[in-house]
């Protein structure tokens, strides 16, 4: 019991510590572009993150997300959709689309650039299960193996990185992929939305919980997935 609950916050920190690493850049940014205004104003933490995710810098930290994990990054962009469908910011689909168009300018740089497979396996939480699985249901199903993505656990890099072995039109993959995508993220978005009239309230004052509580769900889900393929 020790053991696991030790694994589990060794799992928990090093998830924590790269999404903080990768705000960084775009918050960074964020704030030296307007340090002067935040120094006048003094926006406590939830105030700061609604003048990030409204500004150019969410964008981008948006578009890179769900472009990075396409190729290389490994926590989903719904981390992102959740804090902008609570957070006090009006232009929520304008966040979607960038999500989208990172999902499909990661899909089409990993079909130009092909992903060996010792690459892929040095990514975190890759498998060589998550390989032959998918490799299986490429060889079953062809290009309608994509619908098995969203729910199955297995990183979308690793079908991308597959794609290649098989008689599958790029194009077509690439158009099924965003289709596929853009399902996942309007279920999420819709869920969310949902649930937005109940607890909206305690959120708003509460991001920072928001976020490390989704981590710690996150967290869970990935060494789930890791018992199952690892």
């Amino acid at each position: 019991m020790v053991d696991a609950v030790v694994t589990y916050f060794l799992h928990l920190a090093f998830v924590f510590g790269c999404m903080i690493l990768f705000f960084f850049p775009f918050i960074f940014v964020f704030y030296v572009q307007h340090r002067h205004a935040i120094r006048a104003k003094k926006p406590h933490f939830n105030q700061f993150m609604e003048l990030f995710f409204q500004s150019r810098s969410a964008n981008f930290l948006v578009l890179f997300w769900a472009m990075g994990e396409a190729l290389f990054w490994f926590i989903i962009p719904e981390f992102l959709l959740l804090l902008a469908i609570f957070i006090r910011v009006k232009r929520k689909r304008q966040l979607l689309f960038y999500d989208v168009a990172g999902t499909a300018l990661g899909t089409i740089v990993g079909l130009i650039w092909v992903i060996p497979t010792h690459i892929l396996l040095s990514t975190p939480y890759i498998f060589p299960a998550m390989i032959t699985k998918v490799r299986e249901w490429y060889e079953q199903m062809g290009i309608w193996a994509l619908i098995n993505q969203p729910f199955s656990g297995v990183p979308y890099k690793v079908f991308i990185a597959e794609v290649h072995n098989f008689a599958i039109p790029i194009v077509l993959f690439v158009l099924l992929a965003v289709i596929v995508r853009i399902l996942r993220y309007g279920m999420a978005y819709y869920a969310f939305l949902l649930m937005y009239p109940v607890i909206h309230r305690f959120v708003q004052r509460h991001y920072a919980i928001l976020f490390v509580a989704g981590i710690a769900v996150f967290t869970l889900m990935l060494m789930r997935v890791s018992q199952l393929y690892g």
